[in-house]
């Protein structure tokens, strides 16, 4: 059974002129004077106080608590580009080929070319694709420093 606005807006009126208390949804329990409240465990549940003067004193210390809400769709920081970069290059299974052959041609007895001559396609390879993947790394940091940098406008009654 759905209700109309009017509907809900004269039940609401009728509660507060009967003095009843008010919703579960629409009441703050920690604002309330009564001495039994209802303990929150503040780490797993987060309480939020519309509008109220008294807490934004505390907001430093209580944010804190809480993570931010920056965007980081990154993969790689400057120090962890190479490493994850070679390791997610060596999931593939070509590049693990073309490593095994580098591998058997540095033994003197199985030598077929020069050394350099093996390794140069899987070092050329491994770098596009890192030049490649550093590119789109890079972009996606300049979008999201301009999605965290943006302007929003607050709206407070």
């Amino acid at each position: 059974m759905a209700l109309s606005v009017d509907s809900s807006w004269h039940r609401w009126q009728w509660r507060v002129r009967a003095g009843l208390p008010q919703s579960p949804s629409e009441a703050t329990p920690l604002l309330s004077p009564e001495k039994e409240r209802r303990g929150y465990n503040l780490t797993q549940q987060r309480v939020v106080f519309p509008n109220n003067n008294v807490f934004h004193r505390d907001w430093a210390k209580v944010s804190r608590r809480y993570s931010d809400n920056r965007i980081c769709t990154t993969k790689y920081t400057l120090l962890s580009f190479l490493p994850r970069n070679l390791a997610e290059q060596f999931h593939r299974g070509a590049n693990l080929y073309f490593l095994f052959l580098v591998i058997l041609n540095w033994m003197p007895a199985i030598e077929v070319f020069h050394r350099e001559i093996t390794m140069f396609p899987l070092a050329i390879v491994l770098f596009i694709i890192m030049v490649k993947d550093g590119v789109e790394d890079f972009k996606r940091y300049r979008f999201d420093r301009e999605i965290n940098c943006s302007h929003i406008q607050i709206y407070e009654s």
